[in-house]
This record gives structure tokens, sequence and C-alpha cells, in this order.
């Protein structure tokens, strides 16, 4: 799928935008929704003194299903490079609220910048992220097919 075809896919952007990012990996969890302003988010940031975040995963790249052991392989490379680069990891899942997709293991990366945040989810095949800068606000990044 091209970038175009991502964005004329109204299911699929559709999809994107309606589900439930959740953060488990705090004492309290709770859920980040694209464009609508996280408090638990901005409280997050200033505990760890950070202003920006992205919620990443690396299951089922280009949105195409793979099979457990692959994606549980991909993510924990995903995860042991964001630690390696000595960032936040915060355990999460995104779900779809119809169950229409799948859930998939995620994290929510503390204090990763916007064109890093890029860079991990084109190199883990993902055709968009959240990104949320310092208004808290997740937002939906489209990234396009890679590889």
């Amino acid at each position: 799928m091209t970038l175009d075809e991502l964005s004329r896919d109204n299911s699929l952007m559709a999809a994107y935008v309606a589900a439930d990012f959740k953060v488990t990996g705090t004492p309290t969890p709770f859920v980040l929704r694209v464009g609508r302003p996280s408090p638990e988010l901005a409280a997050a940031y200033l505990a760890n003194n950070v202003n920006c975040s992205a919620f990443l995963t690396a299951w089922n790249p280009n949105s195409v299903p793979q099979p457990e052991i692959i994606n549980r392989a991909s993510q924990e490379r995903l995860e042991t490079e964001l630690t390696a680069m000595g960032l936040t990891l915060l355990a999460g899942f995104g779900e779809d609220p119809s169950g229409a997709w799948p859930g998939e293991p995620s994290v929510l990366v503390l204090g990763l910048s916007r064109s890093e945040a890029e860079r991990v989810g084109r190199a883990f095949g993902q055709l968009a992220i959240v990104w949320s800068g310092e208004t808290a606000v997740p937002e939906l990044v489209v990234l396009g097919q890679s590889g």
C-alpha cells in the first residue's frame, strides 16, 4: 500500500483514528485517543521531564497480519532498540474498540522526537504512528509503506 492508497483507504484511516492506545505500564493505566488532549500524558511528561512521546508497535508491518512469533520477535527488537537509546518505555496496547482489528502490544516512548519516531516507525514497517508534542494531544502521523 502506498502513502496515497493509505490516504484514500478511509476504512484503514478510520480504524487508526478510532483506536484506543492504552498505556498499561503505569500505576493507573490510561487511554490515548487521536486528537484528544490527555491530562495523564501531560502528567507523565512532567514526571519524566520530557515534552513529547510516541506510541509505537512493531506488530503487523504494512498492516499485514503476521504470525504471532514474528510479531513478538519484532516487538522485542523495537523495545531493545529504544531502550538502548536511553528512552523510557511504558507498556501499552493498541486496540480497535469495534473489535474488527486485533489488538497489538505497543509501547509509549517518552521523550522521542517526531523525526526519530517517524524513523523508527518506518524501520519497523509501520504505515502510521501516534506522536504527541508539548500539548499532549496525540496525532496520527501517516508514514506510508516501507520496504
